[in-house]
């Protein structure tokens, strides 16, 4: 089968962005910092001015990508002193807490997945999680990011650090904000709102036939709890008396035992017009 004709049959598989939801204020990033514009993760300080030359990052290992900073820092014309690369400009020093606190191992590829991965965690530790939860205002998480990337500007559309021009107004970053926030409100679990339910779980007919038969019951044995509060009050009565009352507990008696049968009786009716039903 010729090359062509193969690569035809192939469908595309399209791999699930893991970082969806804090995309768009990735790639304001990699706009504002000037590295889309240039080799975006491949991209170095001066555009490849003190690394003589351009540089392949995605491919070397985080070993090598600190031995390349420390080369970047010794570089006689790097009067910034910085030692930013990759699309988000990270510097040794925030490179190495990174790999410190995630436990990064020094083989792994700086690639693009790993570059995005950094930003993501650099856009935590300045708030983005909590502003998406409710727990940081939007101005704090500005001027928060500010702080991390140079090139955004605080609410008060300047730099964070004197004499820093920010790439674009904070209007921007707000609608960017705003983006974010949508794509993580699609993300959550959706309000589950309860159903009525059409037909009701007893008949009708069998509820009605159930209150009948139940509050005879409940006439019945008000009079036999009657009868029974009665009988407590007996002093004071003669033999004859006493007799009387005697008979009419036993009937009371009689009568409760015959009802427990009829309350059985009306249950089991009750049950077999369920099932009926």
């Amino acid at each position: 089968m010729a090359k062509g004709t193969f690569a035809k049959a192939m469908p595309h598989v399209s791999t699930p962005d893991l970082y969806y939801v804090y995309r768009p204020l990735l790639d304001l990033i990699g706009f504002t910092e000037g590295t889309d514009k240039g080799d975006g993760y491949n991209e170095t300080l001066g555009y490849g001015a003190y690394t003589g030359g351009d540089v392949i990052l995605v491919k070397m290992s985080l070993k090598e990508i600190d031995d390349l900073q420390g080369k970047m820092l010794a570089h006689p014309k790097n009067k910034l002193n910085s030692s930013a690369l990759g699309r988000y400009q990270i510097v040794r020093t925030t490179l190495r807490t990174i790999k410190r606190t995630l436990q990064l191992s020094n083989n792994l590829l700086f690639n693009e997945a790993l570059q995005d991965r950094c930003a993501c965690y650099l856009l935590g530790v300045r708030g983005i999680d909590k502003y998406l939860s409710g727990r940081l205002k939007e101005d704090t998480l500005i001027n928060n990011l500010a702080q991390e990337w140079a090139s955004l500007p605080t609410t008060k559309d300047v730099g964070y650090y004197g004499g820093q021009r920010a790439a674009v107004k904070s209007a921007r970053v707000r609608e960017v904000l705003a983006e974010v926030r949508k794509r993580h409100d699609q993300a959550q679990p959706k309000e589950i709102v309860a159903v009525e339910v059409d037909k009701p779980v007893v008949p009708p007919t069998v509820e009605k036939e159930v209150k009948k038969k139940f509050s005879l019951a409940g006439w019945i044995g008000s009079i036999l709890s009657g009868g029974g509060i009665g009988a407590l009050g007996l002093s004071g009565f003669g033999w004859r008396e006493l007799l009387v009352m005697g008979g009419l507990a036993i009937v009371v008696l009689l009568g409760g035992l015959a009802l427990r049968g009829w309350i059985v009786k009306a249950i089991k009716d009750i049950k077999s017009e369920l099932e009926t039903s």
